[in-house]
């Protein structure tokens, strides 16, 4: 059995047997990654706090060739995301968030991009408009997906190029490129029919911040 380790975020947990857990993570180095937490439901314990959704942390495991479920040992948490401390709106968007990535990540692929783009996305959230973030965060993940359409054909002429100014920025500078209400709305629009259409279905996260916002 062969040991790795990789930063990563934790994406999902189920509950596995009495007292574990299978948790899905989005690492850098290996991809998506799905795994038994020994002992996770417990209240104390070595996964204490690290399997929280998009807990980053530095995630050691051990897994066979060609067997599906590795072997959580350790997760040291390096950054914590409490979105729930915000809003609500920031921890239901936290939840699609780590929905897409589940939906958009690919196991045994390398994924720094895709690694790099989520945390910048995180940080930013500390400060930055969780709708701006939500549509940025879209928006990348169909180009880093190569599913992202010509904005020209899609959006008016002055809204594709406020988007395509936000696209070459980093997610902490988003409220230099101002959107109003509607143009938003418009974006979320035209993001959320793509991601839909690319995966051949809508998220249940997403439905939720409908119904609930």
């Amino acid at each position: 059995m062969r040991g790795y380790q990789s930063e990563a975020l934790t994406l999902r947990t189920y509950p596995y047997a009495e007292s574990h857990k299978i948790a899905v993570f989005l690492t850098r180095n290996f991809g998506k990654v799905r795994g038994v937490a020994y002992g996770a439901q417990k209240a104390k314990g070595r996964f204490s706090g690290a399997l929280e959704p998009l807990t980053h942390l530095r995630l050691t495991f051990s897994r066979k060739e060609n067997q599906e479920l590795a072997s959580l040992k350790n997760c040291e948490i390096l950054q914590v995301f409490p979105g729930y401390q915000l809003s609500l709106e920031v921890n239901l968007h936290f939840s699609y968030f780590a929905e897409l990535l589940v939906e958009f990540s690919r196991e045994e692929e390398e994924s720094e991009l895709l690694f790099r783009l989520s945390l910048a996305v995180l940080e930013a959230t500390q400060k930055i408009s969780i709708d701006r973030v939500a549509r940025y965060f879209e928006l990348w993940l169909l180009k880093l997906e190569g599913v992202l359409p010509s904005l020209e054909a899609k959006l008016p002429p002055t809204l594709a190029e406020k988007v395509y100014a936000m696209m070459k920025i980093p997610a902490a500078e988003l409220e230099t490129v101002q959107l109003s209400g509607e143009e938003n709305r418009r974006l979320e629009s035209l993001s959320g029919q793509l991601i839909e259409c690319h995966l051949e279905k809508r998220l249940k996260t997403k439905k939720m911040l409908k119904e609930l916002l």
